[in-house]
């Protein structure tokens, strides 16, 4: 008996392209589909298919997901304002929705991922769009004219002109991305927001929706347990006083409240522990730490306490030394973080917060820009990538302490601290600002929106 044929390979981020034969749909004879998995480190590993025919050229490409759904859904509003957006890259997964507010236009999933620049999916539409007009324009007029106003000024768009327009995708799988053209700054015509996925959509997407319920019925368990910790043996301790030189983990270990959570990974019930630490000549902060005992699954958030101030700060730091390495920093979830010399700019939510020492945020910002840009390895044109590992060599620099740069932090409000080693005095190398915040800071800390008196009416 003959061997049976290989149809599948067992791929892998370093796999050759695996290549087998398939039925064309257009001539249904022999052509050749090519398949390789391509991991994007901290996003997806995704499998590229692409079928070509020789026999009537007829070509298809797609992207599937090899990977899990994410953890929550995810909406991306990207705001076309030059014809250089059109050239950024675009992964749409099988069950993202495409909207353009400007023409009512909205596309449906297709389950079908791909990837593209957004000038290659406005194409793809006009093509899909213009592929029955022949047929309406005699049986269909109303829908005929609608439709080529449309195709008309999508291919404005796609030409650059008729800008700026508004290119929307939201993805119950949390697996759809939007390059950003410059890694290195704040990206203003994006916006990013993750959100919780209804059951409906968990079940269009083919999945079961009792585990979400389960976590629906933990959260609401959760919340009885805050709103009564004395019932569950744990005493809230206020930290004032306590000796910000100690490890975090040590703080957290001393004085907290130890309340059960399921983790975001395995489902399992972990332990998050929360207490508030002094920091010294600046004010309290809220460390949560939670710790998965069954999948050893970690994490570690920190925000500041108290009310919002009046202005927000500019704190800039000019290094000098490899001492100032060892300067305690913590940067707030509202302040974005830049530095001159390599021109890098991280918007505020970036981060979020982090308590550590400038040595440590300069590792994480080199962990967040390698692992989080699905653009910066293998998929790279050669210049963005030259341009990405000579950024990364400078970063390196910064960190070992072998060149000096400039550390900015813009807090919108006054949440953000550097430690001064030489208190009470002076430190020379800090310059502290203080700034009013436009009606657009206020928009984004959603101050204008808060109702602070009669709110129970």
């Amino acid at each position: 008996m003959n061997n049976p044929e290989v149809i599948y390979a067992n791929l892998t981020g370093d796999s050759e392209p695996f290549v087998t034969d398939s039925l064309c749909v257009n001539c249904e004879k022999q052509g050749k589909t090519t398949i390789l998995l391509t991991k994007i480190p901290m996003f997806s590993n995704i499998i590229i298919v692409s079928f070509d025919c020789e026999h009537c050229g007829y070509k298809n490409n797609e992207v599937q997901f090899g990977g899990e759904i994410k953890e929550k859904g995810i909406k991306l509003h990207l705001k076309v304002n030059e014809p250089k957006d059109l050239q950024r890259q675009i992964i749409r997964s099988e069950f993202c929705k495409v909207l353009i507010p400007e023409l009512e236009f909205e596309m449906p999933s297709n389950k079908k991922s791909s990837i593209n620049t957004l000038e290659g999916f406005l194409q793809n539409i006009i093509d899909d769009l213009s592929h029955d007009q022949p047929i309406r324009k005699f049986t269909q007029v109303e829908v005929y004219d609608r439709i080529e106003y449309i195709i008309g000024k999508l291919k404005e768009f796609k030409e650059g002109q008729g800008l700026p327009f508004n290119w929307m995708l939201e993805d119950p799988s949390g697996n759809s991305f939007i390059q950003n053209l410059n890694e290195l700054q704040d990206d203003p015509s994006l916006k990013i927001q993750h959100y919780i996925r209804t059951i409906e959509e968990l079940e269009a997407m083919g999945y079961s929706a009792e585990n979400q319920k389960q976590e629906v019925q933990q959260l609401q368990q959760q919340q009885q347990i805050i709103t009564d910790p004395i019932h569950q043996g744990t005493e809230q301790i206020q930290a004032g006083g306590q000796n910000f030189n100690q490890s975090i983990e040590d703080s957290v270990k001393n004085e907290s409240i130890n309340i059960p959570t399921p983790c975001n990974v395995c489902k399992e019930m972990g332990e998050n522990k929360m207490c508030t630490v002094t920091i010294p000549h600046f004010k309290e902060i809220l460390i949560m730490s939670f710790n998965c005992g069954f999948c050893g699954f970690k994490d570690t958030e920190v925000k500041a306490t108290g009310e919002i101030s009046k202005q927000g700060k500019i704190i800039e730091l000019k290094f000098e030394n490899e001492n100032d390495l060892c300067r305690d920093v913590f940067k707030s979830d509202t302040a974005k973080l830049i530095i001159p010399e390599i021109e890098l700019e991280l918007g505020t939510g970036t981060l979020g917060g982090v308590y550590s020492n400038v040595e440590g945020l300069l590792e994480q910002i080199l962990t967040r820009l390698r692992d989080n840009n699905p653009f910066v390895g293998d998929s790279a044109d050669d210049n963005y990538r030259k341009k990405m590992e000579s950024f990364f060599q400078k970063l390196e620099e910064f960190k070992s302490g072998k060149s000096k740069f400039t550390l900015i932090i813009r807090d919108l409000v006054e949440n953000s601290f550097i430690q001064n080693p030489y208190y009470p005095n002076e430190d020379t190398q800090v310059k502290i600002t203080l700034f009013d915040r436009t009606p657009e800071d206020n928009d984004e800390l959603g101050i204008d929106t808060m109702k602070t008196e009669n709110y129970q009416n």
